[in-house]
């Protein structure tokens, strides 16, 4: 059986990480049998990132590796139907989500002051109580150099939440009123997608990044969809989501 890492965490939602969550989608998109295993030490993994996938002796670091893994030797399909012209306009939103919009959101969890309770909490809880802020500060200022090396670091707090806006308000334009981003059927630029706006729509984060995706009623409607087509009886539906999605 395909095991699929993941930190540990305890949420309501997948994972904490869009790309974990990708991974999974696309496992389950596919049809294979897999399991999650969480690991505490990703020093141990290569890149010291997950999502890592192995695959008996194989282990597979990163979302596009594991896709391109899974579409090789696990029959994954699912963007065989999109045209050429289709498939340059999944990667372009793909590579905004991934290289842009996702950075805000990491910006929002770990470097604005707003978001230490709730990252603490979710991502430290397996860290001995008087230690977490300690370790939190740390992993914090690690982030706080990746971001200004990305580039969106060197921005004002409220330019950064302004660009995550933006990237937002695109993809609802694209999105509109279709069931999936490309259509009548998940492609994996969903796979992606779902996994970012479900943790920004159940982050309690008072952040303009996030009244912003939980001002867009279609974002709601578009996860609990993903979440109700790839995993079926698997599905996790923060209450919250089912209720705006049925609303």
């Amino acid at each position: 059986m395909l095991e699929l890492l993941d930190f540990p965490v305890r949420a309501e939602i997948r994972s904490l990480s869009p790309f974990v969550y990708k991974a999974e989608a696309l496992l389950a998109l596919c049809g294979c049998d897999y399991r999650k295993e969480a690991v505490a030490d990703l020093s141990l993994l290569p890149h010291g990132k997950v999502p890592v996938l192995r695959d008996g002796d194989l282990v597979i670091p990163d979302s596009s590796l594991i896709q391109r893994h899974l579409e090789q030797h696990h029959g994954l399909a699912i963007d065989a139907q999109l045209t050429d012209l289709e498939r340059a306009m999944a990667e372009a939103f793909r590579r905004m989500a991934e290289e842009h919009l996702r950075w805000t959101m990491v910006y929002a969890r770990w470097v604005d002051p707003a978001g230490e309770d709730e990252i603490v909490a979710a991502a430290f809880s397996d860290v001995p109580e008087a230690a977490r802020r300690s370790v939190f500060l740390e992993v914090r200022e690690q982030v706080r150099q990746s971001l200004h090396m990305q580039g969106i670091g060197r921005h004002a707090p409220e330019e950064i939440y302004a660009f995550g806006c933006k990237d937002l308000d695109a993809i609802a334009t694209f999105l509109d009123d279709k069931p999936f981003f490309m259509g009548d059927r998940p492609t994996s630029v969903d796979a992606f997608l779902a996994g970012l706006l479900i943790n920004m729509l159940t982050s309690r984060i008072d952040t303009p990044l996030t009244h912003h995706a939980q001002a867009i009623p279609a974002f709601a409607d578009y996860v609990v969809r993903i979440e109700r087509e790839v995993f079926g009886p698997r599905a996790m539906l923060p209450a919250h989501l089912a209720e705006a999605a049925a609303a």
